[in-house]
């Protein structure tokens, strides 16, 4: 399988880069920045939270955010690097990168928040095996699944997207309506719900799949919201913080311990 990887570039920590750029599976790495990683905000906003905050996903977070890369150590370790205005989160990167690429030149393409822990260089070998030996015929692969989810639920932050479902999609995803914008800025809200309407985007890609009874082609790398062997995914940039679903994470730790 040919894989490219489009990483949303807002938090920016090197571990993540690093991690993706030393797969097995060689892929083309592409980043879309909705802010610069060189502006001091990046590291700013998160120093007095990782100082004080405890438990092992704390000590995770610190790990992911030793260090910031530079775009020049971007492109090092073969990012191409992309700015794009701040529109809105989730696959809005992907979105922007589809504008101007050709989706048609891979067999899959995991869209992904940088804001993710990832905990083997066997991820992309996993997602081609999952291809080859399931007997799902997947259009798209997510990390983790939410407790109790509706059918073809996705996340918007870590997925696998097929050629064939971006085929099925005229190569632009559906983000519905979204009122909340935030061109020009460049820090993080505080608020939990300050960015509440991006999760809306996920809505049209489910009745999509529903409608044309595809839900059954939507698979998962974990039965764990947000966790699975091979990431972890942040919330609102933090790996422990868990005001979406506290009670799954839990279990996925517990699970993976």
């Amino acid at each position: 399988m040919k894989f490219a990887v489009v990483a949303g570039g807002w938090h920016w920590p090197a571990h993540f880069y690093r991690e993706i750029a030393a797969q097995t599976i060689q892929a083309d790495l592409f980043v879309v920045a909705h802010r610069n990683p060189e502006l001091p905000i990046v590291r700013e906003e998160k120093r007095e939270i990782l100082l004080t905050a405890t438990g092992k996903l704390a000590d995770l977070d610190r790990e992911l955010y030793r260090e910031y890369p530079s775009i020049s150590e971007l492109q090092s370790l073969g990012w191409q690097y992309q700015e794009a205005p701040n529109l809105c989160g989730d696959w809005c990167f992907f979105n922007q990168w589809l504008e101007t690429h050709d989706y048609k030149a891979y067999d899959a393409i995991l869209n992904c928040h940088d804001d993710t822990f990832i905990r083997s260089r066997e991820l992309l070998e996993v997602a081609a095996a999952w291809w080859e030996d399931c007997d799902l015929s997947w259009l798209l692969l997510g990390n983790g699944r939410w407790p109790d989810a509706p059918q073809a639920y996705v996340r918007g932050s870590f997925e696998f997207w097929r050629r064939e479902m971006l085929n099925l999609v005229g190569g632009r995803i559906d983000l519905g309506t979204v009122n909340l914008t935030r061109e020009g800025k460049t820090d993080s809200p505080a608020a939990f719900e300050a960015l509440i309407d991006w999760n809306n985007t996920g809505v049209p890609i489910r009745q999509f799949l529903n409608d044309r009874n595809l839900s059954n082609r939507v698979a998962y790398l974990s039965e764990t919201y947000r966790i699975s062997k091979w990431a972890i995914e942040a919330e609102r940039g933090f790996l422990h913080f868990m005001n979406g679903a506290p009670w799954s994470v839990e279990a996925g730790l517990k699970a993976l311990s």
